[in-house]
């Protein structure tokens, strides 16, 4: 995986479980799909990932004692045992406060889902 050190920076603001978990996320992320264009968005305290075809897909948002994976049209992904959090309009969350949390499993078929639908969105 590829160091970006505007990541690093961003992540060493955080305590070790918080960014360590972070860096978790962000491996089973760009692993999955390495094709997705990551920034940093100091403004938002982010990691921010793109598609190609779908545009921006998710983010990354280190908190004080968690980490949430947000996706961006989190609201309408597929979630029957109801592990995404939020009940706004458009965005859901995952979240996770270790390392040991983030299971691909469970992570990755929601990024292949929301790759689908921001594609499938954009191609309107």
């Amino acid at each position: 995986m590829p160091r970006n050190p505007d990541v690093d920076d961003l992540l060493s603001e955080h305590p070790d479980a918080v960014a360590g978990t972070a860096r978790r996320v962000r491996a089973v992320l760009l692993d999955a799909h390495p094709q997705l264009a990551e920034q940093v968005r100091r403004g938002w305290h982010s990691i921010n990932y793109r598609d190609p075809a779908a545009g921006f897909v998710c983010a990354v948002f280190p908190r004080e004692d968690r980490v949430q994976l947000v996706f961006e049209h989190g609201a309408r992904l597929p979630d029957p045992d109801g592990r995404l959090t939020g009940t706004g309009r458009q965005v859901r969350a995952l979240e996770f406060t270790t390392p040991d949390e983030v299971d691909p499993a469970v992570v990755v078929p929601f990024l292949d889902h929301a790759v689908e639908l921001g594609a499938g969105l954009r191609a309107r």
